[in-house]
C-alpha cells in the first residue's frame, strides 16, 4: 500500500514512497541507529541553529542565512525524491514540513529587511498584531499548498473540533488566563499608569497576536510536524521531538517581538515544556483546538504584563 507524501516543495511536491522500504542503519559498534532518525535529528539542529542566527543577526544576514537553510532543505527534498541518498525516503513528508518552515522564516526576515507595511517603524503595541498577522497569513498560504499537494486531509494533522469535554479545558484555561493578563498588567505593570485608551490597544493587539499565533503554530508544530515525525520515532520520541523545535521556533518568536536576548534560554524551555504538554493534549484528544485555546491563552498571559512593563 502507497500513501502520498510531499518530496520536494511545489514542483518537487511529487512521488509516492513504499511503505516496506528498507532503510538500514548506521553503527556505532554498539547501537544502531535507523538513517531516519539520523535525520530528523540533523534537520532539526539545522532549523533551530539556522533560526537563532537570523534572528541575532536581522537586517540581509537575516534573509541570507533564511535563504540558505530554504535551499538546503530544498536540496534535501530533490535528493529524497530522486531517490539519492539512502535514509532520506521515508522523512521525506518530515522535510516537507521544514521546508515550509524555513520559507516562512525566509518571508519574514524578508519582511523585516523590506519594512513591508512599515512593520520596521511601528511602535511595539501595533508590532505585536502585525507579527501576528504577518505570520498567520504567510503560513497559511504554505501549510495549504504542502496539504493541497500532498492529497492530505487536513483532519490527518488533527483539525477537528473534538468533544464538548476535550474542549473545556481549553475554553476555561484561554478565559482565565486573558483575565489575569489584563490584571496583572493593569493593577501590577503598571497599565493604570500608561492611559487607558492605550491599555485597551496594547490588549486588542496582544489578542490579535495570541490568537492568531495559537493558531497557526498548533498547525505548524502539534499538526504538520507531530504527525509527520510520530510515524518514525513513535509517538512518545516524536513528541519530544516537535516540542523541542518548538521551543527553538518561540525563543525567537519571542525575541522578534521584545528584543530580549538574554531571555532566550527562558523561552526554549518554557516553549519545549509547554510543546510537550500541547502535543500529549493533541494525540490524546486527536484535536489542535484545546491545545491552541491554551497557547493563545499563556501567549496573552505572558505577553500583555511583559509588553505594558515595557512600556515608557
Amino acid at each position: 500500500m502507497e500513501k502520498p507524501c510531499v518530496q520536494g516543495f511545489f514542483s518537487l511536491f511529487t512521488g509516492k514512497f513504499k511503505k516496506d522500504w528498507n532503510v538500514g542503519s548506521f553503527s556505532n559498534g554498539r547501537s544502531k541507529l535507523k538513517p531516519e532518525l539520523v535525520m530528523a535529528s540533523l534537520m532539526a539542529a539545522l532549523y533551530a541553529l539556522s533560526l537563532l542566527a537570523a534572528g541575532l543577526a536581522g537586517g540581509l544576514y537575516a534573509v541570507l542565512i533564511s535563504g540558505l537553510m530554504f535551499v538546503v532543505f530544498l536540496a534535501l527534498a530533490y535528493l529524497a525524491r530522486a531517490g539519492a541518498l539512502r535514509g532520506l525516503q521515508r522523512p521525506g513528508p518530515l522535510i516537507s514540513v521544514f521546508l515550509g518552515l524555513s520559507l516562512l522564516s525566509l518571508a519574514w526576515g524578508s519582511m523585516l529587511f523590506f519594512n513591508v507595511a512599515n512593520i520596521n517603524n511601528a511602535d511595539t503595541v501595533m508590532r505585536v498584531a502585525m507579527v501576528g498577522v504577518a505570520n498567520t497569513v504567510v503560513s497559511l498560504i504554505i501549510i495549504a499548498g504542502i496539504m493541497y499537494l500532498e492529497k492530505d486531509s487536513l483532519q490527518k494533522i488533527y483539525v477537528t473540533v473534538g468533544d464538548v469535554k476535550s474542549m473545556a479545558p481549553g475554553i476555561g484555561g484561554f478565559i482565565i488566563c486573558v483575565l489575569l493578563a489584563v490584571g496583572a498588567a493593569y493593577f501590577l505593570f503598571g497599565g493604570n499608569a500608561i492611559g487607558q485608551d492605550k491599555l485597551v490597544l496594547l490588549i486588542a493587539s496582544v489578542l490579535v497576536f495570541s490568537i492568531l499565533g495559537g493558531a497557526y503554530e498548533e498547525l505548524w508544530f502539534r499538526g504538520l510536524l507531530l504527525s509527520r515525525i510520530t510515524p518514525l520515532l513513535g509517538e512518545s520520541r516524536g513528541n519530544f521531538y516537535q516540542a523541542a523545535v518548538f521551543g527553538a521556533f518561540e525563543a525567537m518568536m519571542f525575541y522578534t517581538v521584545t528584543y530580549l536576548f538574554i531571555d532566550l534560554a527562558v523561552f526554549f524551555i518554557i516553549g519545549a515544556f509547554l510543546g510537550y504538554y500541547w502535543g500529549r493534549s493533541t494525540l490524546k484528544t486527536d484535536s489542535l483546538l484545546g491545545a491552541a485555546l491554551l497557547h493563545a491563552g499563556l501567549y496573552a498571559l505572558i505577553l500583555l504584563p511583559l509588553l505594558v512593563g515595557l512600556q515608557p
